[in-house]
């Protein structure tokens, strides 16, 4: 006997299906699979930052559970209890990290597991460490705080600028500077000129500057082609050099000392009037006697060429013969 199912049961396991399927969709889209075996993992936080059940729980990057449940502990600290499932077959260390961390820019959230140094596995039911990422907006909020303390001093610092070149730079000073830069226009012409002018005197003297060029050349071809004639004198130079080194300048030099002190022992004995030249160099008797003398000769002179009968009258004897006389001769 064939058991046949009626229309209405057939409908009702149908509705029944239909209604498990859908369940089943639910809780699978809300990160729960019932034909998985999955471990419980607790963790404790003070704020979830938007975290919602259903946001994945990833390990390096892949994911390994999700979130089930978010519920305040009744002990009025406002803390939350964050419940994660996570497939059996990771290994989650004991005194692991559960951390909150933003997945893109528009806040959404997601559980991540930074692994311990532990060697144990966290059981079913156990409680990892709760840790949250800090947000973008305080990431932001961070990075910008140092960059506007510095814009801050910044503008400061300009706006100081500002009033030191509001003082400095007044009617005065832009009137000076107006002139110092005429004053630099004017000179940078000058220098122009005379650069134009050394271009000219450079091509008019072209040809000389030529003929010098030609007639130093033509020296250092005469000193390259006496180069042993100089290196001779050089040499002889060098020669003599040695020859003085040699000679005994230091007895010379004692030699005219003392030819030196005893011409200064005679100069000093004249001075003082010893000897025939101290008298003669310091006696003023003796002078004068000299010059009376040489005045008296002087006029015995002169009176011998006026009158020389007076002191010449020579006779003349003849031998054998009676005396002559004989007028005197006129010297």
């Amino acid at each position: 006997m064939k058991f046949k199912l009626s229309n209405e049961v057939k409908t009702g396991i149908i509705v029944v299906s239909g209604i498990a399927v859908l369940v089943w969709g639910i809780n699978f889209l809300k990160g729960k699979d019932f034909f998985t075996r999955e471990t419980r993992l607790y963790a404790i936080y003070t704020h979830v930052d938007g975290l919602i059940p259903s946001n994945n729980v990833m390990l390096n990057g892949l994911k390994i559970g999700t979130v089930r449940y978010l519920n305040i502990i009744p002990d009025n600290s406002g803390r939350i209890l964050v419940t994660f499932h996570i497939d059996r077959n990771v290994s989650i260390p004991k005194k692991s990290t559960a951390q909150i961390y933003n997945t893109d820019l528009l806040g959404a959230k997601s559980v991540r597991i930074i692994l311990s140094s532990e060697t144990i596995p966290a059981a079913d039911g156990d409680t990892v460490i709760a840790d949250n990422q800090s947000s973008f907006a305080e990431d932001i909020s961070t990075q910008v705080a140092p960059i506007k303390e510095k814009a801050e001093t910044l503008l400061s610092s300009m706006d100081s600028v500002l009033v030191i070149f509001q003082s400095v730079f007044n009617d005065t000073t832009r009137e000076n500077l107006k002139k110092s830069f005429a004053s630099i226009s004017k000179t940078l012409r000058s220098v122009e000129s005379i650069s134009s002018n050394l271009d000219t005197l450079l091509g008019a003297q072209q040809t000389n500057i030529g003929g010098i060029l030609k007639n130093l050349r033509s020296i250092t071809d005469n000193i390259n082609k006496n180069n042993d004639k100089i290196s001779a004198a050089i040499n002889n130079f060098s020669a003599i050099s040695d020859t003085l080194a040699r000679a005994n300048l230091a007895g010379t030099l004692a030699s005219t000392r003392k030819s030196l002190e005893e011409t200064a022992k005679i100069l000093g004995k004249i001075n003082r009037g010893e000897g025939s030249l101290g008298l003669l160099a310091n006696n003023d008797s003796l002078y004068n006697n000299l010059s009376n003398a040489a005045s008296s000769l002087s006029a015995l002179m002169k009176d011998m060429k006026e009158n020389p009968k007076r002191y010449i009258n020579f006779s003349v004897v003849s031998f054998g013969g009676g005396k002559k006389k004989t007028e005197p001769k006129k010297k």
